[in-house]
């Protein structure tokens, strides 16, 4: 219960355990450990210099635990670190292996396969606002979290034991192990976020823990799966996975996501909450069936690109009407940006992992990348070139603009995408340079720095954009949105890649590949770059970009909302004095 939570934390906070007593070297800001940093000890040895890395994890982990409870981080580390960082990682490195070595199909059925797979993440809103309007089983997180653990581990199970041969069939599959993932994510990041409010003063010692588990849980995947994938078939990762999927009921099911039981009275609809928020609820269900419809008709018009497509961008321009009619315009005008951009750079990923795998009857004297290669040595040092654009863009670009920020990493991402066509084209073999170190000091050191670079500004821009008294539903639903950008953009590369006559099986055809590379990554994306200074505010991602007055100026229900909930605290307020 919650009640036990917090006495369980103050306990925590407030033992006289030996072990939990400050130790030398070990610096606190008042005598609670949820504050304690590792400091050098006086005349510090090469010893203490060895043990630094250990202590401070040490320290941290106190802290963590201090604060949260041991019970809360349990819960995290199997969602973060098995769930979200090994299992989907997996999922992600293993789809081209899968496509190829065991259901045999080709680069747009694979990436078919992958857009309706990935529908989950973009109805994250909707799934915010049915956890928090009807508790199931009296649970507004937990029960969801574990129906959704079962439906993905019922799914990777049937991967692992059936001999899958329909693309359709695997998607429909893959489509409920993703929305155990999104489910389990957006639920566990609410009641972090909520936790954290409690405890204002452990800074960002949860987020760096909860990111910390998700590179630690995605570079230990990326090891194993590349060179499982070239000696066995991928279909025995399912085997390995599925406990994972199974591993987040244990720790939910015994209450350590710290979640107290609804009342019997209040166990039904909440009613209250749909008529309070009636345009953020609308929207968030419009958006749901919106992607929802776009999976049914991808699985029962699965070869029928240019109608994905066509259902695609009609999806898009209804909800981009909506969004600037129910959302407040600064909102708006942000979120449309960052979908407009994810849809702008085309994902033609079928066409170009089928081409850099293909073997030299497909492709002549091409790369021929094998799986350890392309999956496991490129994502280690994609791990580690990330944490160097981290480093970079903290040094750097943390004090730039965040229209600045944006037209400059989009043009960063297009220089990272020439490297594509150099390769494409044989450029680096005419330059006496081997397709392995090109590729590897190209586009995979390259390629994760300038995706930290447009990951971070966009995550920040977002965290800004939520108006008060609707941060985690509305923060879904923005999320929600531009993950819907993600699909699109893919729906469209995969009717370029058809148009294009490219052919990923043999008779193989990739002649056009080079040209199609630089028109969806190169030239489209650059489009984006003269509506930053329109759509994008000229502000530090240090300054405040939505105030309360300027919602509740806004001409839509949101703000109307927001200025009716503070009209009724002014009017409490005048009581109360």
């Amino acid at each position: 219960s919650r009640t036990g939570f917090f006495t369980m934390a103050a306990e925590v906070s407030g033992s006289t355990d030996p072990a939990r007593e400050p130790k030398p070297g070990v610096a606190a800001d008042d005598d609670s450990t949820e504050n304690v940093e590792y400091l050098f000890p006086e005349n510090a040895g090469f010893g203490d210099y060895i043990m630094h890395p250990w202590k401070s994890m040490e320290c941290f982990m106190q802290r963590m635990i201090a604060a949260f409870g041991w019970r809360f981080t349990v819960q995290l580390t199997v969602m973060y670190l098995l769930v979200k960082g090994i299992m989907m990682t997996v999922l992600a490195l293993i789809r081209l292996s899968y496509c190829k070595k065991t259901l045999g199909i080709d680069g747009t059925a694979c990436q078919t396969m992958g857009a309706i797979a990935q529908t989950p993440w973009a109805i994250k809103g909707a799934i915010g606002v049915v956890s928090d309007a009807y508790p199931l089983f009296g649970y507004h997180k937990s029960s969801y979290i574990i129906s959704s653990a079962i439906l993905g581990s019922g799914a990777l199970f049937f991967m692992a034991s059936s001999p899958i041969q329909s693309a359709t069939i695997a998607a429909i599959l893959l489509f409920l192990v993703n929305l155990e993932i999104a489910t389990a994510d957006l639920l566990c990041e609410g009641k972090y976020a909520e936790l954290m409010q409690t405890k204002p003063k452990t800074g960002s010692t949860m987020v760096s823990y909860v990111w910390g588990c998700f590179q630690i849980g995605s570079l230990v995947a990326a090891m194993f799966v590349g060179p499982v994938a070239d000696h066995y078939n991928p279909q025995v990762l399912f085997w390995f996975i599925m406990p994972m999927a199974a591993s987040i009921i244990i720790p939910t099911g015994l209450g350590y996501l710290q979640e107290s039981k609804v009342p019997e009275e209040k166990s039904g609809l909440d009613w209250e909450l749909l008529r309070q928020y009636p345009y953020i609820v609308s929207f968030c269900m419009i958006m749901a069936v919106v992607a929802l419809g776009n999976g049914v008709v991808d699985i029962f018009f699965f070869d029928e690109h240019l109608w994905q497509m066509i259902y695609a961008l009609s999806g898009t321009v209804l909800l981009s009407v909506l969004a600037f009619l129910w959302l407040p315009r600064r909102l708006a005008m942000c979120n449309f940006y960052m979908f407009l951009a994810s849809v702008l750079y085309v994902n033609v990923g079928g066409a170009q992992d089928f081409w850099f795998t293909a073997s030299e009857e497909c492709v002549p004297g091409g790369p021929a990348f094998d799986y350890t290669y392309y999956n496991t040595y490129t994502s280690v040092v994609g791990a580690f070139t990330g944490w160097i654009g981290i480093v970079i863009f903290q040094s750097f670009m943390s004090g730039w603009t965040f229209r600045r920020l944006f037209w400059v990493t989009t043009l960063l991402q297009v220089v990272a995408s020439a490297f594509d066509i150099l390769i494409i084209n044989r450029y680096n073999i005419a330059w006496g340079i081997p397709d392995k170190w090109f590729y590897m000091f190209g586009d995979a050191v390259i390629g994760p720095a300038v995706m930290m670079f447009v990951f971070m500004p966009a995550v920040v821009l977002t965290s800004k954009l939520v108006p008060k008294g609707l941060e985690a539903t509305t923060y879904a639903l923005l999320a929600g949105f531009q993950n819907f950008g993600g699909v699109v953009s893919s729906q469209i590369g995969i009717y370029a890649t058809q148009y294009a006559n490219i052919k990923t099986e043999e008779p193989c055809n990739f002649d056009n590949l080079a040209w199609l590379v630089g028109i969806c990554h190169c030239i489209l994306p650059l489009f984006a770059i003269p509506l930053t200074f329109v759509l994008i505010p000229d502000l530090l991602m240090t300054d405040k970009i939505i105030d309360d007055e300027h919602v509740a100026e806004e001409p839509s229900l949101v703000g109307s909302c927001i200025k009716g909930e503070q009209d009724e605290d002014r009017e409490l307020k005048e009581k109360d004095s």
